[in-house]
């Protein structure tokens, strides 16, 4: 199930999709099943780098401007590789990489596994613990603390524009692969993905990701990040 929220006038009325993708463990992606939450980061705010350019990424061809992010893991940028591949399918330019939202990436994700701030009873995956660096809160599917999502970018990094996630998770392993595949089957998911219907008029220039351990999300910027530049 997608759910929706509204962003205040002054954020333009572009709308957030939220949802939690969950799957078992060895599955395959035909296996992979969809319900109703969300993600977000972790405590160690530190992922770890890959510093090469490059211009493939697990079979994908890509631009090096789209890949080089120093402070993204390779999982990262193997993500954010076969995001831009399917823009590339569908005639859109590449999202470039971004060191600062691979930070909150790897932040949420470390704080979801390490600290599960969702098994609260009502707080999906966009939840964040109070036990790190940024302010704490109980995402729920009313989208009531979207300022949450919206502000982790600021309170992590110097990254100044606001953050919109994208999540996939459940138990055992998740691949780039079955992450991209999840939200491409997911109508709202793919939406942010390729610019599509309340998305159309957002100009990505910043995306990051963080994956581990069964989670995986993707955040996305409209602001340059100042670490690129």
């Amino acid at each position: 199930m997608v759910e929706w929220f509204p962003m205040p006038m002054s954020r333009m009325g572009i709308l957030l999709v939220s949802s939690t993708l969950a799957f078992a463990s060895a599955c395959t992606s035909e296996d992979l099943a969809s319900d109703s939450d969300a993600s977000s980061q972790p405590q160690d705010a530190n992922p770890g780098a890959a510093d090469a350019a490059v211009n493939r990424v697990d079979g994908g061809l890509t631009t090096p401007d789209a890949t080089v992010a120093s402070g993204c893991s390779p999982d990262a940028l193997q993500l954010i590789a076969l995001v831009n591949d399917y823009r590339a399918e569908n005639a859109l330019a590449a999202i470039p990489a971004s060191t600062s939202l691979c930070t909150v990436g790897d932040a949420h994700v470390d704080d979801l596994i390490t600290n599960a701030p969702d098994a609260q009873s009502s707080c999906n995956m966009h939840s964040w613990s109070d036990q790190g660096a940024w302010s704490p809160c109980c995402y729920t599917s009313d989208h009531a603390q979207a300022q949450c999502m919206w502000d982790k970018p600021r309170e992590l990094t110097a990254y100044t524009g606001n953050g919109y996630e994208n999540a996939a998770g459940g138990g055992g392993t998740i691949t780039p692969a079955q992450a991209l595949n999840l939200w491409k089957n997911s109508s709202g998911h793919n939406a942010v993905l390729l610019n599509q219907g309340i998305w159309a008029n957002q100009d990505w220039k910043a995306l990051g990701a963080g994956l581990r351990d069964g989670r995986a999300v993707l955040w996305f910027g409209s602001a340059v990040d100042p670490a690129q530049q």
